[in-house]
């Protein structure tokens, strides 16, 4: 079996749901499917189409670890994490590459069912809603941030006025 050459590879790591845990490995871009293979033993412990890909997003688990998550059909939710040498530029690059495959209408689709032209503007109109969601909690979480920070300088303001 002959694999698809890699367009980029990435050092990280890659949650196992079923055994709650993250394996370490490498996290490869070909041109039409996604593969993470464990550093032990070049194991292939996910490998993806990219027709077959909803949604790719940043995301946090807990509260301060930094992941990329990716949504197969199915709402099957991929996590990878410790991503280098940086999630923002992996994420903007599998994004590129995942929507030009999406609205590619002359890339062969092999054995998968192709999906409509219904399908996939449906399928980016919902990544659009998420993340226009996601930016507007973003948005509000800052607007709180920023009346905070004007309470506080209102509250500076009077302890100087007080102590003139």
């Amino acid at each position: 079996m002959s694999q698809e050459a890699s367009i980029h590879s990435w050092p990280g790591s890659y949650y196992i749901n079923n055994e709650k845990r993250w394996a370490g490995g490498v996290l490869s871009l070909t041109r039409t499917t996604l593969r993470f293979n464990s550093e032990q033993n070049q194991e292939n412990l996910l490998s993806l189409r990219l027709s077959c890909i909803m949604e790719i997003k940043m995301e946090s688990s807990s509260f301060i670890f930094g992941a990329l998550t990716v949504l197969e059909q199915g709402n099957i939710k991929h996590w990878f994490g410790s991503l280098k040498p940086c999630r923002t530029t992996i994420y903007h690059v599998l994004e590129h590459f995942w929507r030009e495959r999406l609205l590619s209408p002359t890339e062969p689709r092999g054995a998968e069912a192709p999906l409509s032209k219904g399908q996939e503007l449906i399928s980016l109109i919902s990544g659009t809603q998420r993340r226009l969601e996601d930016t507007g909690k973003v948005l509000n979480h800052q607007g709180e941030q920023f009346d905070n920070m004007i309470q506080g300088l209102d509250k500076i303001e009077s302890d100087l006025s007080v102590a003139d």
